[in-house]
């Protein structure tokens, strides 16, 4: 039996970090402290989808650029792509194209462009792409020793205001994805369980949950009421999962993982 020692830290909202033996995985960056980077690891950015709740151009100032892989939904390279307005130098305006950002968007050596359903191996480690039910990409990122999805904004996205139709329509989408998902293995999970759905928050999570057993779920995309994380532990106390309850920006969690 090997351990292997994982560090996971929430960054704010639906960003964290996982630290691994070789790696530094920082997934959905808008804001907060970033740890700094590790010398002897690789620092593997993940970009999901535009949204400005998950996406900031700041990713591409971290460390030395070149050092670094980024992996970023198409949405994101269209954004940049399709902007009227080129800006010759915008370091105030964190949304706004500049040509420095161009430069390194469309960088072929350290940037990675991905759509839905697709796969992209970096050593060893090994990339899926799922779809959304809102833009961009879900992701299954799979190390020798570690498996982990992200699900940027998937989700089961039913609002109050929804027609019957509207919420069958959206339920059917979310499933779909979620039962693409192929792995033996989930060790860890990070899933958004927003507050503005109020008593439906819980029904992209709970079919998740009942899918895909992961051993550990972080959940997400709570904006500042982070005191939301207690409710949804104390909802799902009784399952085979284990429930990360969060209560500050920058909080780490220490995981050993075994492997035979």
């Amino acid at each position: 039996m090997e351990k292997f020692e994982i560090k996971v830290t929430y960054i704010n909202h639906s960003c964290f970090s996982i630290e691994t033996k070789n790696y530094l995985f920082i997934i959905d960056y808008f804001k907060g402290n970033l740890p700094k980077p590790i010398i002897g690891k690789k620092t593997i950015f993940i970009a999901t989808h535009s949204h400005n709740d998950h996406f900031s151009k700041k990713i591409f100032e971290y460390g030395n650029f070149k050092d670094n892989i980024y992996i970023l939904s198409k949405d994101i390279a269209e954004l940049y792509k399709n902007e009227n307005i080129i800006y010759l130098d915008s370091p105030d305006k964190d949304k706004d194209l500049d040509i420095n950002t161009m430069k390194k968007i469309w960088n072929k050596d350290n940037v990675f462009i991905l759509d839905k359903d697709e796969k992209f191996s970096y050593h060893d480690v090994d990339f899926y792409t799922y779809g959304s039910t809102d833009k961009g990409f879900s992701i299954l990122v799979e190390l020798p020793y570690l498996t982990f999805f992200h699900a940027g904004d998937l989700n089961d996205w039913e609002w109050p205001e929804d027609t019957d139709l509207e919420r069958e329509q959206m339920r059917n989408d979310f499933r779909r994805e979620i039962d693409k998902i192929q792995t033996d293995q989930l060790d860890l999970a990070f899933f958004p369980i927003d507050p503005r759905l109020k008593e439906d928050y819980d029904l992209g999570v709970s079919y998740f949950l009942e899918t895909l057993s992961p051993e550990i779920l972080f959940p997400m995309h709570m904006w500042d009421n982070l005191k939301f994380s207690k409710r949804f532990k104390e909802d799902y106390d009784d399952i085979y999962t284990e429930i990360k309850e969060i209560d500050f920006d920058g909080q780490e969690f220490y995981i050993t993982i075994e492997v035979e």
